[in-house]
């Protein structure tokens, strides 16, 4: 039972991806089955998280094939908290969508396209063979194409070119590295890799390669140069679907660069500072297009940017304070860049706006302008909220490395992060009521997503001293990689 926990996430989705499409007339049974499948899974990962944190890494080899010659897939402490924070989200949208979703759009198969893309992310995440990621990629992408286009609109469809051209290029870049790489090392399990590069005399193929491999991932990650079909993607679809792309999307990238550079090119200089470059680059460039934007949702858009070269920074360092800041610090942006997410939803539910204008919420929606004041200072690291933490061991291990240029550009993204949302804050809440516009009521439901999501987030930067020393355990696997190859391949 304890070695099937790994497929549990993806396979509990997938079936009920298939039942929606049996109840493809009944958006009311659809509904309750995708509910019931997410808070499955969100059982399944708390149960993976406590049992990680005895066994370390639970390794499940599919058919009984031994790895490294059948396929595996792995829970260890990186991936089962992604999963955990990114179910969460799931569950929270899926209930937002319940009440914001137009008939059009739900029956445009949306909930099939929900649990299909859970599949995808919790399989990129749980595979332990390089080709499966490439797979789990696939599935993701193709319920992401299916949720751009649900109730599908005129913005949608220009925006989704951008955005399947892009992923198309991406995925053929993926393939061919992953066969160069197979031509090099001859496995495609992840954990045997790693082994073999570290027997390996002359690496310079192997890097050249990497270099190509995490191009895709960046790209998938949204880094600079490389995110620009973000910005029309990702605000087209209705906010539902913007969220978990926003949120989600960007992560499997970011996990991605995280297990494997940690496992096969750690000890690469160039792969290090190509890597580092990168993220620098993108919170300069995503703090430059947050402060000049006016539309909500690209400054949101702008400030993922930020927040994915700031995690790239913390993980090229490879020593404890980077990595566990690193895990931090992304459990904390994807919850809180959900409740942005959600919150421009609700913003342009009640006003009909999408730039910045004066509207005066604060005195109509208290709970949700508060919501929002707390939820900015959360994200622009102020002690002692949520992300204060994660960033402050990110900022150490810069220090720590030697690092100081990123440093500061990281210790001052807060400070952009921090004008760009409060200008949101002032204008669209904190100011008298714009008697020209025509307000919603907005049902107090919609609320709850929202302020669960926060209240998770500020729970556990509060708590990360106890949750420390499970932090600590997932570095050192991250971090020693021959204990990983160790546990996964069941030597030693």
């Amino acid at each position: 039972m304890l070695s099937n926990l790994p497929v549990f996430s993806i396979f509990i989705p997938l079936i009920f991806a298939a039942l929606t499409i049996l109840f493809k007339n009944k958006v009311i049974i659809q509904k309750q089955l995708t509910l019931l499948a997410t808070i499955l899974v969100l059982i399944v990962s708390i149960i993976g998280i406590i049992k990680v944190n005895t066994y370390k890494v639970i390794v499940l080899e599919m058919g009984n094939w031994m790895a490294p010659f059948g396929i595996v897939l792995t829970l260890d402490g990186l991936n089962s908290i992604f999963i955990f924070t990114s179910t969460v989200v799931f569950l929270a949208t899926l209930i937002f969508s319940f009440k914001t979703l137009d008939k059009d759009t739900e029956n445009s198969f949306f909930y099939t396209g929900f649990l299909l893309i859970m599949v995808g992310i919790n399989g990129a995440f749980t595979t332990g063979d390089i080709f499966n990621l490439f797979v789990f990629y696939e599935i993701l992408l193709m319920a992401s194409y299916l949720l751009l286009l649900v109730g599908i609109k005129k913005e949608q469809l220009k925006s989704s070119i951008s955005y399947v051209f892009m992923n198309v290029f991406a995925g053929s870049l993926f393939v061919i590295s992953v066969g160069y790489l197979y031509t090099i090392v001859g496995s495609l399990n992840m954990a045997h890799i790693s082994q073999i590069i570290m027997q390996l005399e002359d690496k310079k193929a192997v890097f050249l390669v990497g270099a190509v491999m995490l191009f895709v991932f960046a790209m998938k990650g949204a880094l600079f140069p490389l995110f620009t079909w973000m910005n029309r993607s990702y605000a087209a679809p209705p906010v539902a679907v913007s969220v978990i792309f926003a949120a989600l999307l960007t992560k499997v990238g970011l996990y991605s660069i995280i297990r494997t550079y940690s496992l096969f090119y750690f000890d690469s200089p160039f792969i290090k500072n190509y890597l580092l470059y990168l993220g620098v680059i993108s919170i300069i460039a995503g703090c430059i297009g947050a402060i000049y934007q006016k539309n909500l949702k690209q400054i949101v858009i702008f400030n993922i940017v930020i927040s994915l070269g700031v995690m790239v920074t913390g993980t090229v360092t490879l020593n404890e304070y980077g990595i566990k800041g690193t895990m931090l610090y992304a459990v904390n942006d994807i919850l809180l860049k959900a409740v942005l997410f959600l919150i421009v939803g609700l913003i342009i539910y009640i006003c009909n706006v999408k730039n910045i204008q004066k509207c005066g919420l604060i005195n109509k929606y208290p709970l949700l302008g508060w919501t929002f004041f707390i939820t900015t200072l959360c994200l622009s690291g102020v002690p002692p909220l949520s992300g204060f933490y994660g960033k402050a061991l990110i900022i150490r291990s810069l220090v720590a490395d030697k690092q100081i240029f990123a440093s500061v550009v990281v210790t001052l993204s807060g400070l952009v992060v921090f004008y760009s949302l409060i200008k949101i804050f002032l204008e669209i809440f904190y100011d008298n009521i714009n008697k020209s516009l025509e307000y919603r009521p907005l049902p107090k439901v919609l609320l709850a997503p929202v302020v669960t999501l926060l209240v998770v987030a500020i729970a556990i930067g509060l708590s990360s001293n106890l949750i420390d020393s499970f932090l600590t355990q997932s570095a050192d696997i991250i971090l020693n990689p021959q204990a990983y190859i160790d546990l996964v391949l069941k030597r030693g």
